[in-house]
């Protein structure tokens, strides 16, 4: 294992670490941190290892085992001796049931200083911020200076004041296309089709994406028949309920400990976008909106200046299993639409367009168009700040299914604008004259059109589509802003206000198992699919 990888690890544990924090799962939180800096230490070992064994997962790890990677350091990072033992001392809490959740915060954020300890030793950049880091001592809009070492953001959940940040790499400069300057798309005719700039395995269930979007995470659970309460009708035995993301018998609790999804937890500065196949959710914010949607609706909610929402999956039926399938695409908002009001769009199922194309070999080829145009083809309008919402993004997010053997041409986009095309379903396909496998993403950055023919399977492929923001990035846990000092300013807000509080009875509220599909709004209005 290069150190590269094994900081990678390490970087994966504290994000998820983070994320428990925000769910209030603090023991997870705990146990995700020791690995985490284990990891981090491993990455400086003359010869990093590449198992650690550390204990079962969603146990406590091993009593000791941080020390034994610390002890194959020549030169440890400072404090990184005290951390190990402060790190003991808590696992002794935790065994005696006597641990204060602000003990486990204070752990994880010490954790973040020694991962950023260790990058800095490796010379290693962050790649959760993809590079494109800002500093401490620049007011936002201005970008572009030397290198300087980044603190975590995350110490204001605790301490609840602004901490000074610093970054670990360079800035790249602004490069946000100009708002004044539409996307202008080139006839078919005048450009060369477009070649593959990469192709990469997609694993698990966040892929990766490119600026604008942040990642796509493709949620599929075959969720058996309900217990009449809307959770599963099975045994919860053996799962890490509030951390459940095991895949055990092909469905997930995912942090809900009694109906599967995502319990109340906080956003400020993108948007998420729910592309819903099949199964329902159940949303709720604290804004006081609720809705349920599902079966092919798509739910585009801006966080704007901060919301709290519950995205639950409520079973419905107790004489069938309950299958759920989704892509939650993750936005970013430019800078200027970072702090506007929280506000979310339902675009129904029936008012998406499905455009059908037939070959000249008369096999169909499905587009179902979430976001964008194609041939006149529009789909509802997305929220009013989105960065979709703008002429210049040239955004689109599609769906592809295609009969076996079928061929389908992409039509050209907007010079600037990249392509990802993920192949999810059938036995693979061949994008601009490549063959790609089943589960791989290729990626696009010329402008022309691009050629796709099908395997001889049922084929689907997922395009997301944009022009880049080309701002700077910051990003950690559940706020991504464009400086560190405004992820701080994030979590203050957060700590003090909530954004706006949580008005339910509940972190984990669903609607009554009998209504239908709906939106109610912040103003009290009612939408519902016609």
């Amino acid at each position: 294992m290069t150190p590269q990888e094994s900081l990678a690890n390490a970087t994966s544990f504290l994000d998820e670490a983070t994320e428990n924090i925000t769910f209030d799962q603090f023991v997870w939180a705990f146990e995700e941190s020791w690995q985490g800096v284990a990891w981090a230490l491993n990455a400086l070992l003359p010869a990093p290892l590449a198992q650690l064994h550390l204990g079962p997962k969603g146990e406590l790890p091993r009593s000791g085992s941080l020390a034994l990677v610390l002890n194959g350091i020549a030169k440890p990072p400072k404090d990184a001796r005290r951390l190990v033992k402060r790190f003991e001392a808590v696992h002794r809490q935790i065994a005696s049931g006597t641990v204060a959740a602000d003990a486990i915060r204070d752990l994880v954020f010490a954790a973040w200083d020694l991962h950023d300890a260790c990058g800095l030793r490796l010379h290693v950049a962050d790649e959760r911020l993809g590079n494109r880091l800002m500093l401490a001592d620049v007011s936002p809009g201005k970008v572009g200076s030397q290198t300087l070492h980044r603190r975590t953001a995350l110490k204001i959940l605790a301490m609840g004041t602004l901490m000074p940040l610093q970054a670990c790499s360079k800035v790249e400069a602004d490069n946000r296309p100009a708002s004044a300057n539409p996307a202008t798309v080139r006839p078919d005719a005048a450009l060369a089709p477009a070649k593959i700039a990469r192709i990469s395995q997609i694993q698990g269930m966040q892929w990766p994406t490119t600026d604008p979007f942040l990642f796509c995470a493709h949620h599929r659970d075959d969720y058996p028949a309900s217990n009449g309460a809307m959770g599963p009708a099975a045994s919860l035995e053996g799962r890490h309920l509030g951390r459940d993301f095991e895949g055990k018998d092909n469905w997930n609790m995912y942090h809900g400990q009694r109906i599967p999804g995502f319990p109340s937890h906080p956003h400020r500065g993108f948007e998420t976008v729910t592309v819903v196949r099949t199964g329902m959710l159940d949303h709720s914010d604290s804004m006081g909106a609720t809705a349920r949607y599902g079966g092919g609706d798509v739910q585009w909610l801006t966080s704007g200046r901060g919301i709290q929402h519950a995205e639950m999956f409520p079973l419905l039926r107790s004489d069938a299993p309950n299958p759920l399938e989704l892509f939650q695409i993750w936005l970013n908002l430019p800078r200027a639409d970072k702090m506007v009001d929280p506000h979310f769009t339902m675009l129904w199922n029936e008012k998406i367009p499905r455009v059908v194309e037939r070959d000249a070999a008369g096999r169909v080829v499905e587009l179902t168009i979430s976001a964008g145009t194609y041939k006149g083809n529009k789909s509802p309008s997305p929220p009013p700040d989105s960065w979709a919402s703008k002429p210049e993004s040239d955004l689109a997010i599609w769906n592809i299914r295609m009969e076996p053997s079928a061929t389908f041409v992409l039509p050209t986009t907007a010079a600037g604008t990249l392509r990802s095309l993920y192949v999810y379903r059938g036995n693979g396909a061949t994008i601009a004259g490549e063959a790609l496998k089943n589960y791989q993403r290729a990626e696009i950055e010329e402008s022309g059109p691009v050629t796709l023919v099908a395997g001889n399977e049922e084929t689907e492929i997922l395009l997301l589509q944009a022009r880049p923001i080309g701002e700077p990035v910051a990003k950690r846990g559940p706020f991504v802003m464009n400086t560190q000092q405004e992820i701080q300013q994030a979590f203050a807000d957060y700590r003090s206000t909530q954004f706006g509080g949580w008005p339910w009875s509940s972190n984990d509220p669903v609607h009554d198992v009998s209504r239908g599909r709906f939106a109610k709004h912040a103003d009290g209005h009612i939408d519902e699919p016609t």
